[in-house]
Formats: structure tokens, sequence, C-alpha cells
């Protein structure tokens, strides 16, 4: 996949203008800003439950933002770490261990270099 195409669906590549490209990939930009800032706000000591789930809330939000961008905002490698970011965050609500905790911000930190 090229900088400028993306998949739509099973047909032909879809090619974005510059602006597109950087529209797409701003708000992709945005979402990992809110996911990550949630993401830590989610995981400080003694926060509320009400607030956890307010948090976890916006993270879901972003992360949706981010996966509906993901295939234009970003080149082909980063895609896979977009994935793993879903997989490893599902993983830590499930199951909130320091470790789950460390794949979450290894994923945010490798998406945002």
């Amino acid at each position: 996949m090229s900088d400028v195409g993306g998949v739509q669906g099973g047909g032909e590549p879809h090619h974005y203008s510059k602006e597109e490209l950087e529209r797409y990939h701003q708000d992709y930009q945005k979402g990992l800003d809110l996911f990550q800032k949630s993401f830590e706000e989610y995981n400080k000591p003694d926060v509320e439950f009400h607030k956890k789930e307010q948090l976890k809330k916006v993270m879901d939000e972003a992360l949706q933002v981010m996966n509906e961008t993901a295939c234009v905002a970003l080149k082909e490698g980063k895609v896979a770490n977009d994935k793993q970011l879903n997989t490893d965050y599902q993983d830590f609500i499930k199951n909130p261990t320091p470790e789950a905790q460390k794949k979450v911000a290894d994923d945010i930190k490798a998406l945002s270099d």
C-alpha cells in the first residue's frame, strides 16, 4: 500500500489528496492523544469508579476514531500496531494487571513514534 492509497472494501484502492491524508492523520493523532491521556488518568491510584467508567467510554470512542482512520492515516507497518493496541486494550479492560497496562502503554508509544 502506498502513502496515498487506502483499501476501500474489496475494490480498487482509493487515492486521497494530500489534504485528505493530512486530515485523516490529524484525526488519528487526536484520537491517539485522547486515548493516551484517558489511559494515564484511568491508571492513576484512587480514581473513583464512576470516573473510570467515563474514562473507559472516552477510550472506547477514541479507539473507534483511530480504527476508522487507521487504514488511511497510517503507513502499512503502523496498522499492525493499531490492531495490537485494540487487542491489548480489550485484554486490559477484562484483566487490568500491571503487565496488561504495560502492553497498552507500549502500543501507544509505538504508535506515537
